[in-house]
């Protein structure tokens, strides 16, 4: 008797419960099927698609896992075809579900680590530049790009990493350094496409010129950096960090457009984009 169909996603539950029968039986070659693993992603988030959170949470698991195994890596290589699984279904999302923010947000963590931090750049990236009408080719490529981002981070002193206090000057340059350090390890992962790399080592230029590490101006930095830099300041204001508590999104929005430290510093038409796509108007 078919219980059910072949082809059919089956959930952990639903796996246990056919266990439990009498006389049904799954094939060992098949066992692999049921288990989240990157192979699976696609099929379980699909399965799940209109259930944000549980989503969300598939893909917290395969980014942390491709990230923790980055972080042991002795020669810096990530898995480049999950972290592009995990880019892709992100477009998916974004384009399935026009109110996609407004619902996935509240279900963030605010821990602040580079997996997470990293996944919800490319989250808020790619939504941000689907808004602006961009290409899926585009929205591909600075998805790799956000979520590359930050690898270089693994190059920074724990101490500074973890400080609970503001970081020297010295401890700050040292910081710095990391977006070049995240393009070096992007090369070394193979990716020489420009428009990435120049994401990569430009998101904290401001249009000010006051960013590093290059100190571009509005005019010389291109609109996969600008759109980086935006969701890069954001998540990290609405996250936790060792020297302070969380910002709330309005607190955060409020900071990023008249705080001194941060007004002026993004491309103003996508920032009034971001502004309005949180706001569920765009």
């Amino acid at each position: 008797v078919i219980i059910i169909e072949a082809g059919t996603m089956l959930s952990q539950t639903l796996y246990e419960k056919l266990q439990r029968q009498e006389k049904i039986y799954i094939s060992k070659k098949n066992e692999d099927r049921q288990i989240l693993s990157c192979a699976t992603l696609n099929n379980y988030v699909i399965y799940n698609i209109n259930n944000l959170e549980t989503a969300l949470s598939f893909l917290y698991t395969i980014n942390n896992k491709i990230f923790d195994e980055y972080y042991k890596s002795q020669n810096d290589f990530i898995d480049m075809a999950c972290l592009e699984e995990i880019v892709n279904i992100i477009i998916v999302l974004v384009k399935k579900h026009p109110k996609f923010l407004k619902e996935i947000i509240p279900h963030f963590s605010t821990k602040y680590e580079i997996a997470y931090h990293s996944l919800h750049v490319t989250i808020y990236a790619i939504t941000l530049a689907h808004f602006l009408n961009f290409t899926n080719e585009q929205l591909f490529q600075i998805g790799k790009a956000a979520m590359m981002h930050d690898l270089g981070i693994k190059k920074i002193n724990e101490k500074i990493k973890q400080k609970d206090s503001s970081l020297t000057l010295e401890e700050g340059e040292i910081m710095h350094k990391h977006s070049e350090f995240s393009l070096d390890i992007a090369k070394k992962n193979f990716v020489s496409n420009q428009y990435i790399l120049d994401a990569i080592v430009h998101h904290h230029e401001n249009h000010d010129g006051t960013g590093y590490p290059h100190h571009l101006k509005s005019q010389n930095i291109r609109s996969f950096a600008s759109i980086l830099s935006i969701s890069d300041v954001f998540d990290a204001l609405t996250s936790e960090r060792p020297y302070r508590e969380k910002y709330s999104t309005f607190d955060a929005l409020k900071i990023m457009m008249k705080d001194e430290t941060t007004a002026n510093k993004f491309n103003q038409q996508y920032f009034k984009v971001f502004l309005k796509m949180l706001l569920n108007k765009a």
